[in-house]
């Protein structure tokens, strides 16, 4: 494809904008612009993993960003309006709506923060697409972040202690996003978050729970590690054993050895349990 021009899709964008009080002619004027840059005839690598599974456009790389970005000013200038405008385009099927939704979430001004907080809670409740995850914590939560953190950690600690499994497991995503956003004054409260899913008997929040300990270890190492020592010094349990093995790769040699002697005197443990038992 042809070089965009800018110009062109700029005026684009400012029609577009025009329509933020009327959501539905918002919501056309949008799926427009998107179809006039879908790549009608490019061929995607067949083992390519895509994006998203919802319905998409196949765009050139800067034309979504461009126009977020171009948008901006209307989460600030018009925040009701685009609280409405946002509702509409959450009910269409296409990933760049929902994309363009957290957004312009993201930059609503903080003084409609429970606003913001209901509407990213409503969002978690639902099934959603690993990309529509991504952009809620990397976009609708921008302004969160920055001024009310601490209202965002309340909301993964709600999420985390929600008896269904499914809010767990959206805990845990939202956690691994959030550990490098934060200061090593929080990990004490991460690590009180992770401890009960590591010695959790539900396999389904593995893969979840790996990408918060690679997250926590990039953080910081000696801690974590620490961390899972003294979970394998409290358990027999051979599946946690296997689960933490899966973490050694996010540590450095030396760490490695500290737990692989951890992982080791847990089975000893574990094996002299079960004579014991076999013997009373």
């Amino acid at each position: 494809m042809a070089a965009i021009d800018l110009t062109r899709l700029n005026q684009q964008i400012d029609t577009l904008a025009e329509l933020y009080q009327d959501p539905e002619a918002f919501q056309d004027e949008f799926h427009a612009i998107l179809g006039f840059y879908h790549r009608y005839s490019h061929k995607q690598q067949q083992e390519s993993m895509p994006k998203s599974f919802m319905r998409h456009y196949d765009l050139p790389e800067k034309v979504l960003p461009h126009l977020e970005a171009r948008l901006k000013y209307l989460s600030k200038a018009h925040p009701d309006e685009i609280l409405r405008l946002v509702d509409q385009l959450w009910t269409d099927d296409y990933f760049e709506t929902r994309d363009l939704s957290t957004n312009l979430i993201g930059d609503i001004p903080i003084e409609y923060k429970e606003q913001v907080l209901e509407l990213i809670d409503a969002w978690l409740e639902q099934p959603l697409d690993r990309a529509v995850i991504e952009a809620i914590f990397t976009k609708a939560t921008r302004n969160l972040l920055k001024e009310i953190p601490d209202e965002w950690k309340h909301l993964i600690d709600r999420l985390l202690v929600d008896g269904r499994s499914h809010q767990q497991k959206i805990g845990l995503e939202a956690m691994a996003y959030l550990v490098p956003k934060s200061s090593g004054d929080d990990l004490p409260a991460y690590f009180r978050w992770i401890r009960p899913f590591l010695i959790s008997q539900d396999q389904t929040l593995d893969n979840h729970l790996l990408k918060v300990v690679s997250a926590l270890a990039k953080h910081s190492q000696q801690e974590t590690a620490y961390l899972l020592r003294e979970v394998l010094a409290d358990s027999d349990d051979a599946h946690i054993a296997s689960r933490i093995r899966r973490y050694l790769d996010f540590f450095e040699e030396e760490t490695q050895k500290k737990l692989l002697v951890a992982l080791k005197n847990q089975v000893l443990l574990s094996k002299n349990q079960t004579k014991n038992q076999g013997n009373s």
